[in-house]
């Protein structure tokens, strides 16, 4: 059984919020060889509160240094919601914003999930152009966000085929040194062949214990077993209420993927004017969570393993 690392703390300073809840576990992959001594099989991730550990303000620069490591190469992020309602789009646009924050570079957002709660709509700005574009083409620019809209109807990313996601996934590399993939349903199938990574988020909430273990079946089944053992799990809106469920669907995957995140509940990331239109900063809490998952995400990748297909 894969060893289960303590929790890494996240507490507001005095002058701050309430303390939050446990936001991120890191836990054990798939099981190595036995022998192997635990550190070579568990990744940590250093802080929270006791001795000789560093406080809340040191935690989130560790996080932020990690969100900061030079990558070996491109890479290619799927952000890939358990089901409807679990914050697949706000979390890929707060950590794409993040991201593009903490390395000063361009960071490119693939919108492939139409409709009324799209990223593009929810963000309000940074749309440089469509997939059709991207796939003709298109001028390079500074560092920052840019979001690529997926379009609409026969014109949209539904008219493409496995051929032009191959070109996708080669065009993306070619201008970013990360990217995120917000997929919408039809699209899951080609995208996750071209992704390098894979960040599955479930709500905090009754139904993630089911939607999670779904998806795991889902992936394994369509041959993903290596992007679903090397995943991180997020797990949103987590309270003090919500916490059976969570630890339920956390104990679906403890030892079959990478690390596990918790994002504690948050109001204003539903406000029409809030941090995912860009016109709000984070509160403290979320802000951490979501920045330790951008270090987590960030140091994986910068590992530079080959994924197992």
């Amino acid at each position: 059984m894969p060893l289960q690392m303590p929790p890494v703390q996240v507490a507001r300073s005095r002058a701050e919020e309430r303390p939050a809840r446990t936001v991120e576990r890191v836990l054990g992959g798939p099981a190595g060889p036995r022998g192997r001594s635990w550190h070579e099989r568990v990744t940590l991730v250093p802080g929270g509160h006791g001795p000789g550990r560093p406080g809340p303000a040191d935690q989130e620069e560790r996080d932020k240094a990690r969100a900061r490591l030079p990558l070996p190469g491109p890479r290619r992020v799927v952000v890939l919601g358990c089901t409807s309602g679990a914050g697949q789009t706000v979390t890929t646009l707060l950590v794409a914003r993040l991201l593009a924050s903490l390395r000063g570079e361009r960071v490119g957002v693939l919108d492939l999930n139409p409709g009324e709660g799209s990223l593009v709509r929810r963000a309000k700005s940074g749309v440089v152009g469509s997939v059709h574009d991207l796939l003709g083409g298109m001028s390079p620019a500074g560092p920052g966000l840019e979001l690529i809209s997926g379009g609409e109807g026969r014109a949209g990313a539904r008219g493409l085929d496995e051929g032009d996601f191959g070109r996708i996934g080669d065009l993306l590399a070619q201008r970013y040194a990360i990217s995120l993939v917000d997929p919408g349903a039809s699209a899951v199938g080609r995208v996750l062949a071209i992704a390098d990574q894979l960040v599955l988020v479930a709500p905090a909430s009754s139904d993630a214990p089911r939607a999670v273990s779904m998806t795991r079946e889902w992936l394994e089944t369509h041959d993903h077993r290596g992007l679903a053992a090397n995943a991180i799990m997020v797990l949103n809106g987590v309270s003090g209420r919500s916490m059976a469920d969570v630890e339920s669907a956390e104990a679906i995957v403890v030892g079959r993927c990478r690390a596990i995140v918790r994002v504690p509940w948050e109001d204003q990331l539903g406000d029409q004017d809030g941090p995912c239109a860009g016109t709000a900063p984070l509160r403290l809490r979320a802000r951490q969570a979501l920045t330790a998952l951008t270090g987590v995400l960030v140091s994986g990748l910068a590992a530079g393993a080959e994924v197992p297909r």
